[in-house]
Parts: C-alpha cells; sequence; structure tokens
C-alpha cells in the first residue's frame, strides 16, 4: 500500500544548532514525541521524548545549553514514498525503531510513527507485535539481548558504570559537532585546522563583544560545547569599536593574512556559525548588529 498518504505539509524540524529544551517545547506545543534535525545537506538525525528522558535527564545534560547535535540519533533509517507499508513495518523490526522518515528524491516529506499504522488499521496484529518485540529485545546494561525484560536490579557499579557511558557517548557528540564547525570553516577558508579554529574562535569573541551580554549568551548557548567556556569570556559588550572591518583586521593580523584573504575568513567563519545555530538565533543576532555588520549573517532566501 502507498505511503502517499504519509506525505506531510508540515513538520517539526529543528537543525543541529537547536537545543535540547527547545525541541521538548516543540514537542510539547505540538504533541508530538519526537522532532527531526536537519541540516543542508538533508536529514541529519532524530530525537524522540525517550531520548529526551534518557540523554538529558538520566545522563545529567543541560537542556537549555546542550544542542541537538550532541544528544539526537544519527543513524536515521528512512524510506523512500514509493515504498509501501511492508517495507515500512519490515524497516522498524529489523531496526528496533517507531518512528521511519519518508523522503522523496533524498528530500523529506512525511514521517510514519507505529502510532500511524496502529490507527491506520491496514496492518495486521502479528506485524505490530513483532515491531514491539523487536524493541523490547534490544541490549540494556540491565537486560541481555533478546530477552523482553531486566534480569535483576543493578548494581552501584553497574549504575556507575550507565552514567559513565552516556558521560562519554555526549562527549563524543560534542567533539564532533565541534569538529563538524571546525571543519566547515577550514574547507571555505583554505586554512589548516589550527588557523581554522583560531579564526572561529576569534571571529566569534569579537562578534560576542558587539551584542549586549544577553544576547551574546544566547548565541553561545547554541554553539558547540568546548567553545563556551572561552566564549564566556566575551560578554564584556557592547563594544561599538568592533565592526566587519576591525574583525578583518584582527584576523589579518592573527593569522598573518593580506586584507582580502581575511575577508574570505571571516565570510567562512559566519558562513559556518549560522549554519549550526538555529536560523531564529542568527536573526535576532542581526537584530542586534549595525546596519555594517548585518551582512556578516546574510538574510536566508526565502
Amino acid at each position: 500500500m502507498s505511503l502517499e498518504r504519509f506525505r506531510r505539509t508540515r513538520m517539526v524540524v529543528l537543525n543541529r544548532g537547536s537545543m535540547v529544551y527547545q525541541a521538548a517545547r516543540a514537542m510539547a506545543d505540538n504533541h508530538i514525541g519526537s522532532v527531526l534535525v536537519s541540516e543542508p545537506g538533508g536529514l541529519a538525525g532524530i530525537l524522540t521524548d525517550r531520548d529526551l528522558a534518557l540523554a538529558a535527564l538520566g545522563g545529567e545534560i543541560e537542556a537549555k545549553t546542550t544542542s541537538l547535535g550532541e544528544v539526537m540519533s544519527e543513524d536515521v533509517i528512512a524510506c523512500d514514498i514509493g515504498a509501501d507499508l511492508d517495507e515500512v513495518v519490515r524497516l522498524m523490526r529489523e531496526h528496533g525503531v517507531r518512528r521511519i522518515p519518508i523522503t522523496e528524491s533524498g528530500r523529506l516529506v512525511g514521517l510514519v510513527t507505529f502510532d500511524d499504522l496502529v490507527v491506520d488499521g491496514s496492518i495486521g496484529l502479528d506485524a505490530l507485535r513483532s515491531i514491539v518485540v523487536a524493541q523490547l529485545e534490544v541490549e540494556a546494561p540491565q537486560k541481555p539481548a533478546g530477552m523482553l525484560h531486566p534480569q535483576g536490579s543493578a548494581r552501584p557499579e553497574q549504575r556507575a558504570a550507565g552514567r559513565a557511558r552516556a558521560l562519554m557517548r555526549a562527549q563524543a557528540r560534542a567533539e564532533a559537532t565541534y569538529n563538524r564547525l571546525v571543519g566547515s570553516v577550514l574547507g571555505a577558508a583554505r586554512l589548516d585546522r589550527d588557523r581554522s579554529e583560531r579564526a572561529l574562535l576569534l571571529g566569534l569573541c569579537m562578534l560576542c563583544r558587539r551584542l549586549i551580554p544577553q544576547e551574546a549568551q544566547h548565541l553561545i548557548a547554541q554553539l558547540p560545547s568546548k567553545l563556551q567556556p572561552a566564549l564566556d569570556q566575551c560578554l564584556d559588550g557592547p563594544d561599538r569599536i568592533v565592526t566587519a572591518d576591525t574583525i578583518r583586521d584582527e584576523l589579518a593580523r592573527a593569522l598573518g593574512l593580506d586584507p582580502e584573504r581575511a575577508t574570505e575568513v571571516m565570510q567562512a567563519v559566519f558562513k559556518a556559525v549560522g549554519n549550526t545555530v538555529a536560523a531564529g538565533q542568527i536573526n535576532e543576532v542581526r537584530g542586534h548588529l549595525p546596519q555594517d555588520m548585518k551582512h556578516l549573517f546574510p538574510t536566508p532566501a526565502s
């Protein structure tokens, strides 16, 4: 049976730089159990209400300063809209998931959830049961693979190990988010990694000093956590001496570049940041910048 009826004209989609608390608010406001995460190249990940409970609460992650890129599931199993419901059931069962994004020519166009299958009524009870069983059989620290229930209480050392694993996963995701941002600067600016990192930190620090502290804090909260401690030292604005020209000149001095190359690097830095931070936050930043600095973050094309 065609998946066309699961095409959706309105979906809740956030980007990597959105905060975990924004995802929670979106789920509550829209009465949904997950949000999809996008990036310029397409679907980047998914975050479910269960992920929120396990990562944000069980993993002791701060919801207002942790980005979706650090906690979302990146290996998203999607299905082409030309497939049928049997394929969706197979994917849910084999991968132990309850949500399958629907794509068309690589573009996100819909979502099929387990609840949709139950309400739809065209899938038999045995098929629905097989999806639930497949999820229940997933291995967990207190439950061996293939079992439906935990096999005893966790000892303190097991609980500690579980928390350590959650922390390590969060740290690995944070490092990956930071590396993606640096990699974007590196590729566009044609610099080595060390100078790309220096350019990113310098450009962001000067931008934060041009903003009022509260707005700078909002921006910093959406950046990779690895950058945040250094940028927290750049909250002494608004410094009206900072302009696009002074940022360019400081990049030229710090990196040993001529003004033309420094301009290219500055553009690469702010383009990468604009692709990482939520569009709404970028618009807020632009609103606090003088006219001669607004071009640092061009208004996205509609």
